[in-house]
């Protein structure tokens, strides 16, 4: 089976010869280590990875040689990781948001490194389309805590604002979709952390809620798998997202409390399951071994079907280089149905 084939397979919670994986990110210093590059697309090439996260491209003009302002008028802040840190935001009233324009979707550029993935990869690995069901675009466009504060204090506004995101993420999606054939999305908006919801779950509900729904069932009507996901503890969410359509539900976080072998005798009948090799443990400070036996842990208690294994986040600056590798070499001598079945026998 080729990359896409297996991550297609997964998604539909069907037999495969191997568990597939990828990673959101693959922090620059730690591919450079392992492979001599650091372009994702050379990257996931030199490891064999199943798959790619390709997000659309926006232009930056750098302020100095850490900080940045993109596309959107969000000024950024380069740090050690892999994701910039907003540091100012382009709108500072949120009854004022339709005064803001949104980038062109369709830019000449907008699509460059999903173009050269496809010329890169074809068939031969999956690429999955990054982009936002709603609350992290508020987010930068707001701030953190202004828009922590808006949801409460302005909720009719930030509803208004929230349906212009979606309207875009769903012209993103339309546009990767009927150009270039795309059929997996990932949504990765964070709404928990590792002690629950960012907000109360009725402010969501009501705010938050008619939104996701609207970009899913957008998705879906496009006819894309989606993958969806957040950190820590989103369990106030879950049944509601799976009722919104999500195929797929990413990191099953250890942090969050969360267990591969828990959500998969809860939800691994009814969606794929992405994770959740700790990217804050084993991955970091431990040997190759104990990743080895951290992977086999996750293969049995999720596998085979309806398993993409990963780290539970991203392979960020902090992971060592050779734990990952000792991750991906794991998945490849444990990942098959056989010796998956052998696994959770005992044997």
């Amino acid at each position: 089976m080729t990359g896409k084939e297996r991550i297609l397979r997964a998604l539909r919670r069907e037999e495969v010869d191997c568990v597939p994986t990828f990673e959101w990110f693959i922090d620059q210093e730690v591919g450079r280590v392992l492979t001599g590059h650091t372009d994702p697309i050379e990257i996931v090439d030199a490891l064999d990875i199943d798959g790619i996260n390709i997000r659309p491209d926006y232009t930056r003009e750098h302020r100095d040689e850490r900080t940045f302002v993109d596309e959107w008028g969000v000024e950024r802040r380069l740090t050690a990781d892999c994701i910039p840190a907003v540091t100012r935001p382009p709108i500072a009233e949120i009854g004022r948001h339709a005064d803001y324009a949104f980038p062109d979707p369709a830019a000449p550029h907008r699509f460059q490194t999903l173009e050269r993935a496809i010329e890169r990869f074809g068939d031969r690995r999956a690429i999955i389309l990054n982009l936002r069901d709603g609350f992290s675009d508020t987010r930068d466009l707001l701030g953190y805590e202004e828009a922590l504060m808006q949801l409460l204090l302005a909720p009719e506004d930030f509803a208004a604002m929230l349906d212009r995101v979606a309207e875009y993420n769903l012209a993103l999606g339309r546009i990767a979709r009927e150009r270039y054939g795309m059929t997996i999305v990932a949504t990765t908006d964070d709404v928990a952390n590792a002690s629950g919801p960012l907000f109360p779950p009725d402010a969501y509900f009501r705010t938050i809620g008619p939104a996701f729904r609207k970009v899913m069932q957008g998705f879906k009507d496009m006819g894309y798998r989606i993958i969806k996901h957040c950190d820590g503890d989103p369990s106030a969410f879950l049944d509601f997202w799976l009722d919104c359509g999500i195929d797929c539900l990413d990191p099953i976080d250890p942090a969050g409390g969360f267990t591969m072998g828990g959500m998969k005798a809860r939800y691994g009948d009814r969606i794929c399951l992405k994770g959740n090799v700790d990217c804050t443990g084993d991955l970091c400070d431990g040997t190759a071994d104990d990743v080895a036996l951290e992977v086999r842990d996750v293969l049995r208690q999720g596998g085979p079907t309806g398993l993409i294994l990963s780290s539970s986040n991203t392979i960020h600056r902090g992971v060592k280089p050779a734990n990952y590798l000792a991750m991906l070499e794991a998945l490849r001598e444990y990942g098959d149905p056989e010796t998956i079945g052998r696994l959770k026998r005992g044997s």
